[in-house]
């Protein structure tokens, strides 16, 4: 029992000190030969590789709190396909952006953008309200997939601003 603490002590200290290296990669880059020939393996206890993994998994978190437009939120007869119908018009008319279709018992939901701040979501909120007087601002969970392509063609398109092409136009 002691030597199982003692290694289980050991791996999780080594996930620490190692800093965003997985277990896994220090196993491959321990399994390389070294100029010498040798070769180190790496026996588990497979108890200590369960723990090291919640331990992997407890820091990665998968969603953050942020805030989303709700532009449709109803529940009559024929709330789900008015929410269908209010969704495809909002993607044809503003395609990147990020819509959701939710349905929350006993409400159909249509929500849009994927926010951090409350200000941004208000932001948001401005842009469509000619289109949806009727839109609020939520808080909702986002996950980080969502948010990591919503973030990237806006460091694109910002890129883009910073940094256009410039033409050359002759003068005579």
């Amino acid at each position: 029992m002691k030597k199982f603490v003692f290694t289980l002590f050991i791996l999780l200290l080594s996930v620490g000190v190692a800093s965003a290296q997985s277990v896994a990669s220090q196993r491959s880059r321990l399994a390389k030969q070294d100029v010498s020939g040798n070769v180190v393996t790496v026996n588990e206890e497979s108890a200590a590789t369960a723990a090291v993994s919640v331990v992997d998994n407890k820091v990665k978190p998968s969603k953050v709190s942020g805030y989303r437009v709700v532009i449709y939120f109803n529940n009559g007869q024929y709330a789900g396909d008015k929410a269908q119908s209010v969704l495809a018009g909002f993607r044809s008319k503003y395609p990147g952006i990020n819509a959701y279709l939710v349905y929350e018992s006993p409400y159909f939901k249509v929500s849009v953008g994927d926010c951090l701040s409350m200000e941004e979501a208000i932001i948001l909120m401005n842009s469509i309200n000619g289109d949806y007087p009727k839109a609020f601002p939520k808080r909702e969970d986002i996950t980080l997939n969502q948010l990591k392509s919503v973030r990237k063609e806006v460091v694109e398109v910002v890129d883009s601003v910073a940094h256009p092409t410039t033409a050359v136009i002759p003068t005579h």
